[in-house]
């Protein structure tokens, strides 16, 4: 973490700490400077003296101001903001000797402390202190050069007094929470900010992790390494530890400090000379060739080369065709102004692929992630605020729940589109069976399974049959039987001609209902065949035999993002199938991408069948907890489970242990759970250990290469910063000159962002930029390895459809013999030669996480939860833990108070876009206002109230259409300017000769 906020122990030994004999001068006082609007009220300016310091820290301010205690006499004194510089930045400044670095940095720490001030500065006012205002901070600035271990680091302490300046001119204390909670914002500003500093000094820079962290290219890694104690100490102790969690690596920074001795700053400059001795010339290189950048006889040159190659990456990262998010582009004429608007557009696209709506400190975060050098968060913000001003951007009604969140206009079209053709097609669809013949089959199929079909598992099969929805929506609590009920509505419908094909959004789901007799197919395999990167589906005689006439259901709705469905619905339409089901359970965990369509069109009132009764737990306890945990009330389900949610310092130990205590039939019966990667990588190691102890996995040990899908978002693809050499390319479908394949990532050209791909022997030189923005059907992946042992359960993680191998179907290591894998599985075996592609495609599959056992039962289960993964613990992700076990389950955490806290606060339910815009709703109600770039009321219903009389076809091509388009007007109530028009072939922002007179301007030397 490269901001770090930290507690202080107190005024008086913060003010010894901060003034310590520890800064790169080496003078006896280090740099130092009060910050802040309310610093420069109280006339604190200049150099931090002690006394002065602790005075401030112990609340008595300049001019006899006191902030009071606490009620219990006690205050607290502040807190440490403490900006870390890149290790390679360090290295340019502290052994290169280049002081333009550091006093880069200083600058950088300023501009971003003055932003968070006017960004979170906060007081409280009230009687309860209820209401927060805006308030002028007071903060003292401490540069230091040293790490614990005398390494070479650049950093900044920057102590925030716990003061604040109302507008009405009292002194309060400050609210500290909005600064410690958006330290990660606050760091991916600081770099934006030291990137476009560093860049005037003439360093080439590149993001290499999240918030924007990023070195100075050039540095080996070696080198960095070598002046890199402390991080290696870190990561030996976590790895000794068997942890790997940034918050682990955290805990044992903090643990794990030693104090800093007097002296210090003596002893480290001898230690970093010896070291210079080997690896100085490679740092003193970088620093040389920045001076060269921008000496005096050279600077148009420099300023020319940079721009040029600004314009040139830029204008190549918007894409191929002019869109929404680059209005106004004809009039940036700055460099900074350019990268921010590529920031702002690759911000937003990222975020739109992944959720329906966004809150601003979103849309800043992601675009610092995203930036080229030269962007800043002001510049961000500003670029934020124009497309909000023009209509791009949608924020939510003023004043409203939803006040702080954006959307944009395409998410708003593709949610409008799946309600218009759900709606158009209620009471329009022809019975696929009578009604009467269709509950005639129903029954005479569960009379021939010896089993009576309840009301509500009746009602659901005949929607199915015999409604005359177009789409039809089933609700399915978790444990309704819904894998029942497509078995029997597939029989009864086989008895009256008509077919019934299961779509899945997982493959893991296909196993899990194979033996039912039930046509099925993956989502994804249906979409990549026969839709097309607009969302548009392609006729085909293929398609026809597949879907003509056969009710087509959607198995796990709720996974299913928004462009998924939309993209269904007209595959379903151009397919000519009898109709469409969407099943699913809106209480469960929802898809990745963006948006939650089945639970927007149940909220929408859109007619639905709901299956209720928890048929699979047989425990009373678990079906009470289980209905508690859907009604969100994780407290009473955790108290009613007792003794089953068990609390230890290691709960993935703990699990394990009551796993390998079980016998071993019952060890078949038991599945282990987890609620994300870490904690399974965890429990899988040490069950393994264990059943290698026990002697039930072989002795013997093959080595696999295997892949890691990076789970990239397609902006994240475009990026060449996240290719590498050795990854592996995998492309679905023709785009950008590639054909469908494996294809292997040589080196990385970073100033040009070219990659050398390598296939069948055949080289080709490829730029990541070229993928369409919208397109989709390509990922990336990393090699890994696994060790396998005869007795390991394991799944394929890719597919060779010509010999019945799915992405998720489980086998068993039987035998190795002579390099060939020997694997059984449900119904067929499978042998894996040396030289076998999916020997490639394989994992262990005995510890599952949570969102890939959604859908599955198992007999009992034996779960883990840390209370430290926010992200994760979700009220859905619990629900879903919760329901998976017929018989009984168990739970392990570390900290069950903190647990049941995370999982209540977090609802896992992100806002629709519609939620945004209610205009767009059926009640109608509020309009778009241009001036502000908000909604409003507007008295104006925009739709009729009923528009059943509307053909379906028509009302999905027209919405499906616009879904397609680059700009959509949605609502003719919507006054939306048109988008900036750039012609093919034009260069997109000022010319070249406009960029270099600009930034000539601005280009500081600072020599």
């Amino acid at each position: 973490m490269t901001v770090r906020p930290a507690g202080l122990a107190g005024g008086g030994n913060a003010a010894a700490y901060y003034a310590a004999d520890n800064y790169y001068t080496g003078e006896q006082e280090g740099p130092s400077a009060w910050g802040g609007e309310g610093a420069a009220e109280l006339g604190l300016a200049g150099h931090v003296d002690g006394d002065t310091f602790n005075a401030v820290l112990d609340g008595r301010l300049p001019g006899g101001v006191v902030i009071a205690a606490g009620g219990d006499g006690t205050r607290n004194p502040g807190f440490d903001l403490t900006f870390n510089a890149p290790k390679s930045v360090s290295l340019v400044a502290l052994i290169g000797g280049d002081a333009r670095v550091v006093a880069a940095h200083a600058r950088a720490v300023s501009a971003t402390m003055e932003w968070a001030e006017a960004r979170f500065g906060q007081a409280r006012s009230g009687k309860a202190g209820e209401t927060l205002q805006s308030a002028r901070m007071v903060y003292a600035l401490f540069q230091h050069d040293l790490s614990r271990k005398l390494d070479p680091h650049l950093h900044t302490h920057t102590v925030v007094v716990n003061a604040a300046l109302r507008a009405d001119g009292s002194w309060v204390a400050l609210n500290n929470r909005p600064l410690w909670k958006q330290s990660a914002l606050i760091g991916a500003a600081y770099h934006a900010e030291l990137r476009s500093e560093l860049g005037k000094l003439g360093y080439q820079t590149e993001i290499n992790g999240k918030h924007g962290q990023f070195d100075i290219l050039g540095i080996p890694r070696d080198v960095i390494e070598a002046f890199s104690v402390r991080r290696e100490e870190i990561l030996r102790k976590a790895a000794e530890l068997g942890l790997t969690s940034p918050h682990a690596m955290e805990q044992i920074a903090t643990r794990s400090r030693e104090a800093k001795q007097a002296g210090d700053a003596q002893a480290a400059r001898a230690l970093w000379a010896q070291k210079a001795v080997v690896h100085g010339p490679a740092i003193r290189g970088v620093t040389q060739a920045a001076y060269d950048m921008v000496r005096p006889r050279s600077v148009l040159d420099a300023v020319r080369d940079w721009g040029a190659a600004l314009v040139e990456r830029v204008t190549r990262g918007f894409g191929p065709t002019p869109e929404p998010l680059l209005r106004g582009l004809d009039d940036v004429r700055r460099g900074g102004d350019l990268a921010s608007t590529y920031a702002v557009t690759a911000g937003v696209r990222h975020l739109g692929e992944r959720t329906a709506s966004f809150e601003h400190r979103d849309v800043l975060a992601a675009s610092l992630s995203m930036a080229e050098k030269g962007a800043t968060v002001r510049g961000i913000e500003v670029r934020i605020d124009a497309l909000r001003q023009a209509g791009v951007l949608i924020a939510g009604p003023r004043g409203g729940l939803h006040a702080d969140r954006l959307t944009t206009r395409d998410i708003l079209a593709t949610e409008k589109a799946i309600l218009a053709a759900v709606r158009a097609g209620v009471g329009t669809a022809a019975s696929p069976m009578a009604a009467g013949m269709a509950d005639a089959a129903l029954t005479h199929v569960a009379e021939a399974r010896g089993v009576t079909l309840a009301d509500e598992q009746r009602q659901a099969g005949l929607a199915m049959l015999s409604g005359t929805d177009r789409i039809q929506l089933v609700q399915g609590d978790a444990g309704s039987g819904k894998s029942f009920l497509f078995e029997t509505v597939g029989r009864a419908g086989a008895e009256g001609g008509v077919g019934l094909l299961v779509l899945v959004p997982q493959n893991k789901l296909m196993e899990e209902m194979a033996g039912r007799g039930l046509e099925m197919r993956s989502l994804a395999s249906v979409l990549q065949a026969h839709g097309r990167s607009d969302g548009r589906a392609r006729a085909s005689e293929t398609l026809s035999t597949l879907m003509a006439g056969k009710i087509v259901v959607l198995e796990e709705a709720s996974m299913v993002s928004s462009r998924q469905l939309a993209g269904l619905i007209d595959v379903v339409r151009v397919g000519e199938a009898a109709k469409l089901v969407l099943v699913g359970d809106v209480r469960q965990i929802a898809s990745p991408a963006a948006g939650r369509p089945f639970a927007l069109l149940q909220e929408a009132s859109m007619p639905t069948v709901r299956l209720a009764e928890n048929r699979r737990q047989q425990n009373d306890t678990l079906r009470e907890a289980a209905s508690l945990a859907r009604e969100g009330r994780i407290s009473d389900t955790v108290a009613l489970l007792g003794e089953r949610v068990c609390e230890s310092a290691d709960p993935a130990a703990a699990a394990v242990a009551q796993y390998l205590g079980l016998p071993p039939g019952e060890r078949d019966r038991t599945a282990l759970l987890t609620s994300g990667h870490v904690l399974r990588e965890a429990v899988l190691g040490a069950v393994r250990d264990g059943l290698i102890a026990e002697g039930l996995l072989g002795p013997d040990v093959v080595t696999l290469r295997v892949w890691d899908n990076l789970n990239l978002t397609r902006e994240e693809l475009r990026q060449p910063r996240h290719w590498a050499e050795g990854m592996r390319l995998d492309i679905y479908r023709h785009q950008a000159g590639l054909a469908p394949g494996t294809y292997t990532v040589g080196a990385t050209e970073w100033a040009t962002g070219i990659v050398r791909l390598d296939r069948d022997g055949h080289t080709r030189y490829f730029d990541p930029r070229s993928l369409h923005h919208a397109g989709q059907g390509a990922a990336l992946a990393v090699p890994g390895e696994i060790e396998v042992r005869e007795g390991d359960r394991l799944i394929f993680t890719g597919e060779d459809k010509t010999r019945g191998m799915t992405n998720g179907t489980a086998v068993t290591l039987d035998r190795l013999e002579g390099g060939m894998l020997h694997l059984s599985g449900r119904d067929r075996d499978y042998v894996i030669a040396p030289d076998d592609p999916m020997r490639e495609r394989l994992g262990h599959g005995a510890v599952l996480n949570m969102h890939r056992a959604q859908g599955i039962t198992v007999d009992r289960a034996i779960t883990v939860m840390d209370s430290h993964d926010r992200l994760l613990n979700s009220q859905s992700l619990y629900y879903v833990l919760q329901t998976r076990a017929r018989e009984d389950m168990s739970l392990h955490t570390d900290d069950r108070v903190a647990l049941v806290a995370a999982i209540e606060s977090h609802h896992g339910d992100v806002p629709h876009a519609l939620d945004l815009a209610p205009e767009l709703s059926p009640s109608g109600g509020e309009r778009f206002d241009p001036a502000t770039g908000e909604l409003a009321p507007a008295g104006i219903v925009v739709e009729s109230a009923d528009s059943r009389d509307t053909r379906l076809l028509d009302a999905m091509s027209a919405a499906l259409q616009a879904i397609g388009k680059d700009e959509v007007i949605v609502a003719p109530v919507m006054p939306v300017p048109e988008p900036v028009a750039v012609a093919r072939g034009e260069p997109i922002g000022p010319s070249r000769k406009e960029l270099e007179i600009e930034m000539s301007r601005d280009f500081d030397m600072d020599m």
